[in-house]
């Protein structure tokens, strides 16, 4: 009897060791699984919120400001690629590291980092969407530590349709419309055969572009 107590015993301890590291790889790396989708951005002031067309695929994601100037951010490279389309339908690239690119932080790819951590904050209905709520703390190449609270859609397999991020720059907000699941065009996250390097470029001097 006593035996077979003592066997339970340290078969329920395995179990408790396998559990927090299971726990623990989950918080190692990036942990997002979201599926390929599409979105409006609405990001800052609910008055006067600056909008965007966001694509995700994997870990990628592009970022249309305006049909003339985009960016795109390829952590599996490490790299940030900022594209301009000029008046004379000419196009424009330049390469950086993430630690280099100094635009406007954008809450999805906020929530990236050579590791994240990820704990349950309830559930809300945000946007029309029952969500999983979620607090993050992500820790970026560089060491420094971004927090950010996400609302997972349950309806749209767990796409994000509001993400508020706490930075060294401040505090960002943004509300995801018109989700659209389903798989993209590659092109989307393909970057131009040529572009030039941030430390090439100097001083930067755009030229004029029309929407």
């Amino acid at each position: 009897m006593r035996i077979s107590r003592t066997i339970g015993k340290i078969a329920a301890l395995v179990i408790l060791v396998s559990s927090a590291i299971v726990a623990r790889a989950q918080d190692s790396g990036d942990p997002w699984k979201f599926p390929d989708f599409s979105a409006i951005q609405l990001m800052g002031p609910e008055r006067r919120p600056l909008p965007a067309k966001v694509y995700w695929s994997g870990a990628s994601m592009r970022v249309d400001l305006t049909p003339t100037l985009a960016t795109l951010y390829l952590p599996a490279t490490g790299k940030v690629y900022k594209l301009t389309l000029y008046p004379d339908k000419t196009h424009g690239c330049i390469v950086m590291r993430t630690d280099q690119a100094k635009m406007l932080p954008e809450p999805l790819e906020l929530l990236q980092g050579t590791q994240v951590k990820r704990m349950p904050a309830g559930t809300e209905t945000v946007e029309g969407h029952s969500c999983k709520v979620e607090n993050v703390v992500g820790t970026r190449a560089d060491g420094k530590t971004v927090e950010s609270k996400v609302w997972e859609a349950d309806d749209l397999k767990g796409v994000p349709v509001k993400i508020e991020s706490q930075t060294e720059r401040g505090k960002f907000r943004a509300v995801y419309r018109d989700v659209v699941l389903g798989t993209l065009d590659k092109a989307l996250f393909t970057p131009p055969d040529k572009c030039t390097p941030f430390e090439k470029m100097g001083q930067v001097v755009e030229k004029e572009v029309i929407e």
